[in-house]
């Protein structure tokens, strides 16, 4: 039997959490060699958030996937890989349709079996529905205490520009900044527009009233 060529997908909003890219990393070759898989390349998204598709390394990923580069797609958990489960669906799908198998390393999931693509679609329709039901529970909490008189808003933060801006142009999204400063992206964006920028087609444009004008390729 052939050894299977293995691609490995790295993600995190930031490096102040537990799924950080050397954890990652370290736990994913660790999975290769215990399955004598050839580890042929990796691929490494930092500071973006699992629910944007346009990360740079993903999109590296798919077009090494076309080229037929690689057997086997492996991540720790599929929140790295993507956080709905239609987007997860989809590019499982995508895969298999490239002859590329899909497997977690502390997971059940492997798409060489059909109990492997039962459970994948399980844990991903159970994890948007985590998702949902905090989502859910966040609101109920804020219209009950708005309800009771209480003020659910702090007064927003100023931020320093030159840093936030330095973060942008470095490709991290507005999720992973604010993670960064304790904030909202919210926060972020705020301040963004306060400094006169506007979002607009993937990129932070800065508006008339701003002393030069600037684009900023970005992912908020």
């Amino acid at each position: 039997m052939s050894i299977k060529r293995v691609a490995i997908y790295i993600r995190t909003s930031t490096d102040k959490q537990k799924e950080s890219p050397s954890i990652q990393r370290e736990e994913l070759q660790n999975y290769c060699k215990l399955k004598d898989y050839q580890l042929i390349n990796e691929y490494v998204d930092f500071g973006w958030s699992g629910t944007d598709t346009d990360r740079p390394a993903f999109q590296n990923m798919l077009t090494d996937a076309k080229a037929g580069k690689f057997d086997i797609l492996l991540v720790t958990k599929i929140d790295r890989f993507a956080r709905s489960t239609i987007d997860l669906l989809t590019h499982v799908e995508m895969l298999k349709e490239l002859n590329v198998s899909f497997a977690t390393s502390s997971q059940p999931i492997d798409t060489t079996s059909s109990m492997g693509n039962l459970v994948l679609t399980i844990m991903g329709a159970f994890a948007e529905f985590e998702r949902n039901i905090i989502i859910e529970r966040t609101l109920a909490g804020r219209i009950k205490a708005e309800k009771a008189g209480k003020i659910c808003h702090r007064q927003k933060k100023e931020l320093p520009k030159r840093k936030v801006l330095d973060y942008l142009k470095k490709g991290l999204s507005c999720n992973a900044i604010a993670k960064l400063e304790s904030v909202s992206p919210t926060t972020v964006k705020s301040n963004l527009n306060d400094w006169g920028y506007f979002y607009e087609y993937g990129e932070w444009k800065s508006n008339e009233n701003c002393s030069r004008k600037e684009t900023i390729k970005a992912h908020c």
